[in-house]
């Protein structure tokens, strides 16, 4: 595990959280009730995670932190897979599998990009010193290095006012490694680096390490990301300024040339397809006061509703509910699962003794509460005789607007609810695709995401339907994803 990075301090030091536990009974048939709601527990209590572009905000799972990047989790180097697709790769590397198809190919200059696409990007960059900007949306991408300009730089060491002596220096000479989201990205420098398929690590905060200066040798918002089109595709392409502090007297200060081509690294989308500026788009990631994130009824939400895999060893089944929100509305979803399903073996008779009473709701509910910038933000799962709710309150304005200023999202909720061992998967899903979500005010779009196996629909993404004040609905065309998205 590794510690919350410094930059976002800040804002989890404003985070609390409680959580509030389930009320047991008896499993006598002739139990008594509260307000006519009968009380009973699931076999397992929900996990709960919220986070806004990566960064955990807080959660029952880990604590409140994320891991470190791990070899073979987070990071896989295609050199070390040679030989291709495998029944082995589907084994030992399952995200890699997924992907694998889109992953970039050696060039003439081995791991790196061609030497055409390094000359075309360094070129772009200094034609277009100030066009980059500072968000890039993708969470799982792929990597490969582009290089240097190898740029030389004049650098004046002072003696107060007065220029003493002057030095020169090639900046992507003193480039020697790369950290993304506080995390250090193995076998990468201005020189070389291999590729690699990056999983779930938001691009927030890059920065290198100066192997030449003295202060401030990580350098922070040195960085721009373009977006340039290349042979008829367009890729993010993570560049960086280099700049230089030596001595804690102020004798050198050099900060930069405003050109981002000392180290430029490649950034493509893991499914294969083109990279979009979020900043362009107007998708509410941006930074500008209009983005819909805020607006209301320009937004979006999103819902993703999974089964689990099966496992040959210790399975188990949970289902995994993601709710990315964009537009200022609360969300109620209702999964219609019976109490049997995942209610606690001690309170069985109680569900067999009322089972016509399905529209019974237990009281007992888990929660968790987040504090973002003054505001309180809860989402609650309440456990009903025929189904599980889930429902948020306290989204607003204030709150998206300082998540999006922060990190240049929304806020994502996660909820994972474990189901008995005796459940089968299809008698399961069955159910979940009957799933619905509601709102307090309806977001610009509806997004009903379904993910992508193997270049195939996840067969185990549900259906959650919203109402009926979104009739019209179309499919994704299957080059990205599988998404139904409904709008007015």
């Amino acid at each position: 595990m590794c510690t919350i990075m410094k930059n976002h301090a800040k804002l989890l030091s404003m985070i609390t959280f409680a959580t509030l536990t389930l009320a047991s009974c008896s499993n006598s048939d002739d139990t008594s009730s509260v307000n006519d709601q009968f009380t009973f527990t699931p076999a397992k209590t929900p996990d709960f995670r919220a986070y806004s572009h990566g960064i955990d905000i807080g959660t029952t799972r880990n604590a409140g932190t994320r891991a470190d990047m791990q070899v073979n989790v987070n990071y896989y180097k295609i050199q070390d897979f040679g030989g291709g697709k495998s029944d082995w790769m589907r084994t030992s590397a399952p995200v890699l599998y997924e992907y694998f198809d889109y992953a970039p190919t050696k060039t003439d200059r081995d791991e790196q990009v061609s030497q055409a696409e390094c000359d075309y990007v360094i070129n772009y960059i200094k034609e277009h010193p100030d066009e980059g900007g500072t968000t890039c949306d993708l969470r799982t991408y792929f990597i490969q290095n582009v290089g240097s300009s190898y740029d030389n730089y004049t650098v004046d060491f002072m003696n107060g006012d007065t220029k003493h002596h002057s030095a020169n220096i090639t900046g992507g000479n003193q480039m020697d490694y790369l950290e993304i989201n506080g995390i250090h990205v193995n076998d990468y420098n201005a020189h070389w680096g291999p590729r690699a398929l990056v999983f779930d690590v938001p691009l927030l905060n890059p920065r290198y390490h100066d192997s030449w200066g003295t202060q401030e040798q990580t350098k922070e918002n040195a960085y721009k990301f373009y977006y340039i089109e290349y042979e008829g595709k367009t890729n993010c392409y993570l560049c960086f300024d280099y700049r230089v502090k030596k001595y804690d007297n102020g004798q050198l200060d050099f900060k930069g040339d405003g050109v981002y081509n000392d180290w430029v690294i490649k950034i493509s989308p893991a499914d294969g397809s083109d990279a979009v500026d979020p900043a362009a788009a107007g998708s509410g990631s941006g930074s500008g006061e209009g983005a819909g994130a805020v607006t209301g009824n320009n937004g979006e939400i999103e819902v993703n509703l999974s089964l689990n895999a099966e496992k040959e060893e210790d399975d188990y089944i949970t289902t995994k509910l993601s709710i990315h929100v964009r537009d200022t509305s609360d969300i109620e979803v209702f999964i219609p699962v019976p109490a049997e399903y995942y209610c606690a073996a001690d309170d069985m008779d109680i569900v067999v003794s009322h089972r016509m009473q399905i529209e019974q709701h237990s009281p007992s509910a888990e929660s968790m509460t987040y504090t973002i910038n003054g505001h309180d933000i809860t989402l609650k799962v309440a456990f009903e005789m025929g189904g599980i709710r889930v429902t948020s309150e306290g989204i607003n304005p204030e709150v998206l607007r300082y998540l999006r200023s922060t990190y240049y999202d929304g806020i994502t909720f996660e909820v994972w609810n474990y189901y008995k061992q005796n459940t089968t998967r299809t008698a399961l899903q069955a159910l979940l695709d009957q799933s619905t979500i509601t709102f307090t005010n309806d977001p610009g779009k509806y997004i009903n995401a379904f993910g992508k196996v193997n270049g195939s629909k996840n067969p185990l993404d549900c259906v959650v339907t919203p109402p009926s004040t979104f009739p019209n609905s179309e499919t994704n065309d299957g080059t990205q994803n599988y998404n139904v998205i409904y709008t007015h």
